[in-house]
């Protein structure tokens, strides 16, 4: 009994560190492959097709007469968009994409795993480390100065250092005079 339950944490210890990416990456193959048969059945006045022209500046002018196929995607706020034929109309470049929906799922799916066995959803009560451990091996002293006025001059061969203490002023570096030697 002792062994299986081993053996049965094993793998789900496994399956925490590398199995979901290899999980989740399958599912996205297997995404790609569906969009793909998709697009195959697709025409270029499908109301399904997203049309998205690019500004180009080519040295030379060109017209292509029809659309060719395009393998390929791109993320736009968060979409996916997967490509499915480009043509260059003078000055432009006229790409059709469908929506892949299925990926992004998929994608906010992986993401919202690795959040939840990582324990990065509980974003209250968190404090940075510095502060905490600032926290725990310093004590806050205050008002232990306010009362007595401290003034300290240093003088240097170029800078005066002045600590003025008066009810919350703080340290201030000032340049010194100027020196007229005649």
């Amino acid at each position: 009994m002792k062994k299986t339950a081993s053996i049965f944490l094993l793998f789900v210890f496994l399956f925490n560190i590398i199995g979901y990416k290899a999980f989740f990456f399958y599912l996205e193959q297997q995404a790609d492959i569906r969009i793909a048969s998709t697009i195959q059945s697709l025409n270029e006045l499908d109301k399904r097709l997203i049309t998205v022209k690019i500004p180009i500046n080519l040295p030379y002018q060109t017209d292509w007469r029809e659309f060719e196929s395009i393998d390929g995607e791109m993320n736009f706020k968060g979409k996916t968009y997967k490509y499915v034929k480009r043509k260059v109309l003078r000055d432009t470049l006229i790409l059709l994409c469908i929506d892949h929906t299925e990926k992004y799922q998929i994608e906010q799916n992986s993401a919202d795993y690795y959040k939840k066995v990582n324990d990065l959803t509980s974003e209250t009560n968190k404090k940075p480390v510095l502060k905490q451990a600032k926290t725990d091996y310093y004590q806050e002293v205050k008002n232990l100065l306010s009362s007595l006025p401290i003034i300290i001059n240093i003088r240097q061969d170029r800078f005066l250092y002045t600590l003025e203490i008066h009810k919350g002023f703080s340290q201030k570096l000032k340049m010194p005079p100027r020196v007229h030697t005649s």
